[in-house]
């Protein structure tokens, strides 16, 4: 049924292709179980499987047009094939990289919004959803009728193999996902849904400024930092969403806003620079 076509992307558990199916432009992603069950150090085979088939199976029943919809998953002896929405941009990091696009503020601060409005479906639910792992390398970028879409993606891939369910595995992940860390979990290993808020907040000053976030420093640097000395991106000068994202990363839980607030105060930020 499935028609690969390109490689699109490749990890350390295995390659992402471009694919037909069912008439429909798709991803694919092979997750190969060898490659994880290394990467994955102590977890079992079993429990690998266990992680990203079971996790798969409740995105795939998510519908929202600002997450990335999973259609399912199918198993072999080798690997775990999953099969996803296409976003012909790719990642929201790849875009911010690309200097050929000319992303206005405007159009930045509607991704935010895009990422908060999915967010916020995720945290409202009857049983709500912490993605874990929130970070422009897993926001995928669609074109629809010439604007620009933010989806809200990694559901059942190399997170839930390299994260236990208390997060203690999170800094395995190395300078990939240490710069989007919240404190309390460097330090206790432990979180409630206000992490993606801090994530978040690392994410709006990736859209502030379209740079790579602590590129001069090691994951180990960033580690320390963030945990014993409040290590924060420097604050871009006049930027509209400036407060808010001080508030998403503030080094108390609590004292982070929720998404609904974020979600708001975005939509008030729009309004005022549109006019």
């Amino acid at each position: 049924e499935i028609v690969l076509r390109d490689v699109i992307g490749e990890g350390s558990f295995g390659r992402v292709w471009s694919a037909s199916w069912q008439s429909s432009e798709v991803a694919v992603k092979e997750f190969v179980l060898a490659q994880a069950a290394f990467a994955g150090g102590a977890m079992h085979r079993r429990d690998i499987i266990e992680e990203i088939v079971g996790e798969a199976g409740i995105m795939a029943y998510l519908r929202h047009p600002k997450i990335l919809q999973l259609y399912g998953c199918s198993l072999t002896a080798q690997a775990i094939w999953i099969v996803s929405e296409l976003c012909s941009h790719g990642s929201l990091r790849s875009v911010l990289d690309d200097a050929s696009l000319e992303l206005g503020l405007e159009t930045r601060l509607r991704m935010a919004i895009d990422v908060a409005e999915g967010m916020l479906y995720l945290h409202t639910r009857d049983h709500p959803i912490v993605h874990r792992d929130l970070k422009s390398h897993n926001l995928f970028v669609a074109e629809v009728r010439g604007r620009m879409h933010v989806r809200i993606g990694d559901w059942g891939s190399a997170r839930a193999v390299a994260m236990s369910p208390d997060f203690s595995r999170t800094m395995t992940h190395g300078v990939g996902t240490t710069c989007w860390l919240a404190p309390e979990l460097i330090k206790d290993a432990k979180g409630s849904e206000r992490i993606d808020v801090y994530a978040f907040g690392i994410v709006l000053w990736e859209l502030a400024t379209r740079e790579e976030v602590y590129g001069d420093l090691s994951a180990a640097q960033i580690i320390s930092r963030v945990a014993n000395e409040g290590l924060r991106p420097e604050p871009p000068q006049n930027c509209p969403w400036g407060d808010l994202m001080e508030a998403c990363w503030a080094e108390d839980p609590v004292d982070r806003p929720g998404f609904d607030v974020i979600f708001s105060e975005l939509n008030r930020i729009h309004e005022e620079l549109t006019g």
